[in-house]
């Protein structure tokens, strides 16, 4: 019955893509909360507030810290299940801090999911990426976009049948495995993917994933930022 509801109230809001417009919070003073860095945080300065900035910065500190990349002249990027995309600025700066020119790509397979301000995913992922030059979000599924990219990010990717359906999504789409083979097929030779799970049942299944694929990866196991804290605990691993 569950998956019934989620199947038409996903296809309700795939077709009716109700969302008010031109989504705009209010900017708030976020100097206080800027570090000193060797990045170039200037898209965090303005037209932020103050949780956008933390969750920002949050990325940013966990890519840096855990998430090693050699510089290039050019990079591709692919963010998977990028709901509103919340956290494009942190990944931008960190990506481009580390090439000439950059493009980034984020996909969300239910972006037309209304937020309690009744601003879909994907109005809101248009404000966060305004800034952010050859940036883009599709809404499709991920299994749909072909590609090849240097690196790739994955936050939060659901793993198991519970957070699936509490999420609102039809069980046709729960491919764990399919997609995560996909993911391999669209990185480009030498590149790598970060992978970000929420809790260690979630983090067991995803490295019971990996090894079931025969897929090479990096346990990097608690992960820890001191901008920003998580009511659950987050673990990563990174697939080469």
């Amino acid at each position: 019955m569950s998956d019934l509801k989620n199947k038409i109230d996903f296809f309700l809001r795939e077709k009716t893509k109700f969302s008010r417009k031109n989504y705009s919070p209010k900017p708030q003073e976020v100097s206080d909360l800027i570090p000193d860095s060797e990045y170039d945080l200037t898209i965090l300065k303005n037209d932020i507030t103050r949780l956008n900035c933390s969750e920002n910065l949050y990325i940013l500190d966990i890519l840096d810290k855990y998430f090693p990349i050699f510089p290039h002249e050019d990079l591709k990027i692919l963010d998977i299940g990028s709901k509103n995309w919340f956290y494009a600025r942190g990944e931008y700066i960190y990506f481009k801090n580390a090439c000439h020119h950059l493009e980034m790509t984020g996909v969300e397979l239910d972006a037309y999911r209304l937020c309690w301000n009744l601003y879909s995913r994907k109005e809101i992922a248009k404000y966060n990426i305004k800034y952010l030059p050859f940036t883009r979000y599709i809404a499709d599924n991920f299994l749909n976009i072909n590609g090849c990219f240097d690196y790739i990010t994955w936050f939060l990717p659901f793993v198991g049948e519970f957070q699936h359906k509490q999420w609102g999504l039809p069980m046709k789409y729960f491919n764990p495995a399919q997609m995560l083979a996909h993911a391999k097929e669209c990185l480009n030779e030498g590149g790598s993917m970060f992978i970000v799970n929420q809790g260690e049942s979630e983090y067991w299944l995803q490295k019971q994933l990996c090894k079931d694929l025969g897929l090479q990866y990096q346990e990097i196991g608690l992960i820890r930022s001191d901008f920003y804290q998580y009511k659950y605990p987050r673990y990563a691993l990174i697939v080469h």
